[in-house]
């Protein structure tokens, strides 16, 4: 009876120990956050899980793999914090651009102009974020939420030896261009108030507009403010020209059902922002401070 006692207490020893103690979760515990009762939850939840699983593409400024197994990128190093917190994997699955909008028989086209329709891209719902600098814009209100943390401004891109002075200057030019970006859409608002034609090059990759400036093989792109400077790290023949649209703001898109983790994700970034998270990824990402990509965010005048 007394050897039944004693093996008994020894196993209770060994096995509440590890029930007992909860799993350590860093983020629950990161200073001047009230997590609501929903969110602790949701946290323990995503921890017991092990991973958040997001889409992405393929960029130097939001995710990119190297060789040697590291990956660089501001956004992807920014929930990388996240997920660190979290004690949580990053489950990756590659995207196009036109994969975040995309859902068979739906009329892209017509969400942009119709206030009365929209539907969900089907990919919203099958990843818990949209890991990229997505701009907020009405007709991507209706399609899903956006974590707004990143302002900017569309910049035009150009070589130095060919820098447009005005926007009078842009008139026979080509540009080459991602479609359904708000990017094209602020070109193509430029050509019809100024009345002047420059043609596009259509591409699928962020990374071959800043290159095929660079070579030569278009005139000019265009790059929201914090990928510009990436353009200008990449290519020391390239030069920020002037802003063809007033400040927005960009973040990571989610689906509008998931309210508690939207609510996390934002309360992090506020923290993210209090203890230099932001500022470290971004100089080490486009080689400036916060503070003088803000600057670069009043550079030259929309009326040029």
């Amino acid at each position: 009876m007394k050897l039944y006692q004693v093996v008994t207490g020894l196993f209770y020893l060994c096995i509440f120990p590890c029930l007992a103690s909860p799993t350590d979760i860093p983020l629950l515990s990161i200073k001047d956050t009230n997590w609501s009762s929903e969110e602790r939850a949701y946290i323990k939840a995503l921890n017991q899980k092990g991973s958040i699983k997001v889409a992405t593409k393929i960029s130097t400024a939001v995710y990119f793999p190297h060789k040697d197994g590291s990956i660089s990128g501001f956004h992807y190093s920014v929930l990388k914090e996240f997920a660190d917190l979290a004690n949580i994997e990053i489950e990756i699955k590659l995207v196009t651009w036109n994969d975040y909008f995309y859902k068979e028989g739906a009329d892209l086209d017509r969400v942009k102009v119709d206030p009365n329709y929209s539907y969900v891209p089907t990919l919203i719902g099958q990843v818990d974020l949209y890991l990229d600098g997505i701009t907020v814009l009405p007709w991507r209100n209706k399609m899903f939420n956006i974590i707004k943390y990143v302002p900017t401004r569309q910049m035009i891109v150009s070589r130095h030896d060919s820098r447009p002075q005005q926007i009078s200057a842009l008139d026979k030019m080509t540009y080459v261009m991602v479609s359904n970006t708000s990017m094209k859409g602020n070109l193509d608002k430029l050509k019809r108030e100024h009345g002047i034609n420059f043609s596009r090059i259509n591409t699928d990759n962020f990374d071959s507009m800043d290159k095929m400036v660079s070579l030569g093989e278009a005139d000019f792109t265009v790059y929201d403010s914090d990928r510009a400077f990436a353009a200008l790290a990449n290519y020391n023949n390239l030069t920020i020209a002037w802003p063809i649209s007033e400040p927005q703001i960009m973040g990571w898109a989610i689906n509008k059902k998931n309210t508690v983790l939207q609510g996390i994700l934002n309360k992090y970034i506020k923290y993210a922002q209090q203890n230099g998270i932001l500022n470290k990824y971004w100089k080490r990402s486009y080689g400036v401070t916060f503070v003088e990509y803000l600057m670069v965010l009043n550079l030259g005048r929309t009326e040029n």
